[in-house]
């Protein structure tokens, strides 16, 4: 499997250089490839998910142990249901997800296909063991992928995709000295990447269209007063831009796909988290096919840094992200 990624990821590149499939602008060497593997490939969803912190995912399969709120266990596992993203923490990348030294890391070369469980998450446990319950390691942590895989499971045909890369602490705003999500950053090139390679390994057996993003981001522009101000442009143009070169890179089949912004909370230590909360409703508002889920509720649970969401927390970020996928008709 791992020979023929690398086979198809070079057509890609051969395709670009053909001028085939670049979009215009970015500098990108991928595109998502006809399914000539096999033109009967049924046609399936790919959902992205991607963002800083509370989508990366500092949840812990051991905040709750027992009880109704305790939603994942160390063996939770969605058989229907594949990412497709950075799992576990291998002596390369681990300590490294963070906007400073997510800078030397090439996040594509080491995203793998996996069935959805835990692992998807966090890191940088082992820098920072205080925040998270004894004997938590990186193959404990998940985000909001994890639940929205648990509601897609049950979902027809039983069949579903997830492509996921997100870095702690990165900001919409660029940055010169870290990464971040504006649309001709290296870290917004590999999430390109990811997707096409998402697409391109599988093709033999299914057609992955783009069906949709979440974005959970905000709180590091809210820390500062004019990343937060700039804010609403920032996440408009990214949107757009998502859209546009998702569409140009053959990876959907609509040019609108849906758009779930994950709206960030009403925290002290975001002293913007005004600016940025308004400029996410008004995205939501003005522009077509995007939606907002509302994380105030979680306050209550937070992991240790008070800054987190934990199990209870991000279980229920994964439902009301399938939730506005899907809403009820």
């Amino acid at each position: 499997m791992a020979f023929r990624q690398r086979i198809l990821r070079g057509l890609g590149r051969v395709a670009c250089l053909c001028g085939l499939a670049c979009t215009s602008g970015t500098g990108f060497a991928q595109q998502c490839l006809a399914a000539n593997d096999n033109p009967l490939a049924p046609v399936r969803k790919l959902f992205v998910i991607a963002g800083q912190s509370n989508a990366v995912g500092l949840a812990s399969v051991k905040d709750i142990t027992q009880g109704p709120n305790n939603y994942v266990q160390e063996d939770t596992v969605f058989p229907n249901v594949k990412i497709y993203g950075i799992f576990n923490a291998e002596p390369d990348i681990a300590g490294k997800d963070d906007a400073i030294q997510s800078r030397t890391v090439s996040w594509s070369r080491f995203a793998t296909w996996q069935t959805a469980r835990p692992g998807f998450g966090y890191k940088n446990v082992a820098n920072v063991p205080q925040y998270f319950p004894p004997g938590s390691g990186a193959q404990d942590m998940f985000g909001p992928e994890l639940y929205l895989a648990r509601y897609l499971n049950d979902r027809s045909p039983k069949d579903h995709y997830i492509v996921k890369l997100a870095i702690s602490n990165t900001s919409l705003s660029p940055v010169a000295d870290a990464d971040n999500w504006s649309p001709d950053s290296r870290l917004y090139q590999e999430l390109m990447k990811m997707i096409a390679d998402a697409h391109n390994s599988r093709r033999a057996d299914v057609n992955l269209r783009v069906a949709g993003i979440f974005f959970m981001q905000g709180e590091t522009d809210a820390m500062h007063e004019i990343s937060a101000r700039n804010y609403e442009k920032n996440v408009k143009e990214f949107i757009r831009r998502f859209r546009k070169d998702i569409h140009v890179m053959n990876c959907a089949g609509t040019k609108d796909v849906p758009v779930v912004l994950g709206r960030i909370q009403k925290n002290s230590a975001w002293a913007h988290a005004k600016a940025v909360r308004s400029g996410q409703q008004n995205a939501a508002r003005e522009l077509p096919g995007v939606s907002l889920v509302n994380t105030d509720d979680f306050s209550r649970w937070l992991d240790t840094s008070g800054l987190h969401f934990n199990e209870y927390g991000q279980a229920h970020l994964g439902k009301r992200v399938y939730q506005a996928f899907f809403p009820p008709r």
